[in-house]
C-alpha cells in the first residue's frame, strides 16, 4: 500500500501541464491615435493603432486579427489574415450615430491557435447642433404660373424671374413642371432649369451668378423633419449631395440640399398642384 501511494505521488509531481505560449498585442499611443478608453462625438472619425508580435518561445507566426465592434446588442466583426512574425496596423473608425458605449476588441491568433486581445470602450456623445432657419408653407410656381419660381434659403424669399435676376446670388433653386420629370426642383446651373427659364430678358442665361446648389433624396419622414431643432441630422442627410435637380417630387418627400455657399438644408414637400401652371408648397430647414 505504501509503495503504491509512493508511485502515485511521484507520478503527480513529475507530470507537467503544457504552457500557454500566446502572442502579444497592444495599442500604440501617439498623436492622432486613441490608445485607451475615450469619449468622442457622434459620427466623428477616430484612429487606433495596434502592434502584435509572435510568442518569443514558440516562434509561431501570427495568422489573423479579428476586430469586433459591439454597440447596443449589435455586433460587427472583420477578420484580417496574414502570416507574419509581427503585425502593425492603423484602423480608422466612424463613431456611432447615437450616444452610448461601444466596445472594440482586437484579437490576434497565431498558427498554433494561441490568442491574445486588447479592447477599448468608446463612449459617443451627442454634441449640440448648430442653429437653423425654418421657413414654412413657401410656394413656388411653375413657368406658366404667376407665382415666383425661384427660392432663396438665406431668408426664405420667393422671386419672380425678373426679381431673381436682380438677386441671382441668393437663388438656391427653381421649380418647374417637366414633361418627363413632373414636379422638379433644380439649381440655377442645371441645364434643364436654364432650358425652361430662358426668357431673353430675364432668363437664367442672363444672370451674373448661377448658383451650384446640389440635391439628393432622403428617407427622412415628415414627422422626423418636423422634429429637427438643430442642424445635426440635416448635415448628415445632406452630406454628399451631388444632383443638380430632383424630379418626380410628391407630397411627403424630404429632399436634402447643399447651397453653393455650403449651407446644408432639407426641403419637405407639402403639396403639389400638377401642370405647367401649377405650384409646389414646401417647408425648409437650413443652417444659419
Amino acid at each position: 500500500m505504501l509503495f503504491s501511494a509512493s508511485l502515485f505521488l511521484t507520478s503527480c509531481t513529475t507530470e507537467e501541464e503544457p504552457l500557454d505560449q500566446p502572442p502579444t498585442i497592444a495599442f500604440i499611443a501617439g498623436s492622432g491615435f486613441i490608445s485607451a478608453d475615450a469619449t468622442v462625438d457622434v459620427n466623428s472619425t477616430f484612429s487606433v493603432k495596434i502592434y502584435a508580435e509572435e510568442n518569443a518561445t514558440s516562434g509561431e507566426n501570427l495568422k489573423s486579427l479579428k476586430v469586433t465592434r459591439v454597440f447596443e446588442l449589435n455586433s460587427w466583426d472583420t477578420t484580417f489574415t496574414f502570416n507574419e512574425a509581427t503585425y502593425a496596423a492603423t484602423y480608422n473608425f466612424q463613431a456611432q450615430a447615437t450616444a452610448g458605449q461601444e466596445s472594440i476588441k482586437f484579437e490576434v491568433t497565431d498558427n498554433a491557435g494561441e490568442k491574445a486581445s486588447c479592447q477599448l470602450v468608446i463612449t459617443t456623445e451627442a454634441t449640440a447642433g448648430g442653429a437653423i432657419n425654418s421657413f414654412t408653407m413657401k410656394i413656388l410656381g411653375s413657368y406658366q404660373s404667376a407665382i415666383g419660381s425661384s427660392f432663396a434659403s438665406i431668408d426664405g424669399s420667393v422671386y419672380t424671374l425678373a426679381e431673381a435676376k436682380l438677386n441671382a446670388a441668393n437663388v438656391d433653386f427653381l421649380y418647374w413642371w417637366g414633361a418627363s420629370t413632373s414636379a422638379t426642383i433644380g439649381a440655377p446651373d442645371d441645364a434643364n432649369a436654364q432650358s425652361v427659364y430662358n426668357n431673353a430678358t430675364n432668363g437664367i442665361q442672363t444672370w451674373t451668378v448661377k448658383n451650384a446648389t446640389r440635391f439628393q433624396t432622403t428617407t427622412i419622414t415628415g414627422s422626423q423633419f418636423d422634429a429637427f431643432t438643430d442642424d445635426t441630422e440635416i448635415v448628415a442627410a445632406a452630406a454628399g449631395s451631388a444632383e443638380t435637380r430632383i424630379g418626380t417630387l410628391a407630397a411627403g418627400d424630404v429632399i436634402a440640399f447643399v447651397s453653393a455657399g455650403g449651407k446644408h438644408g432639407l426641403l419637405k414637400v407639402i403639396e403639389i398642384v400638377d401642370g405647367v401652371a401649377g405650384q409646389i408648397t414646401f417647408d425648409v430647414k437650413v443652417q444659419q
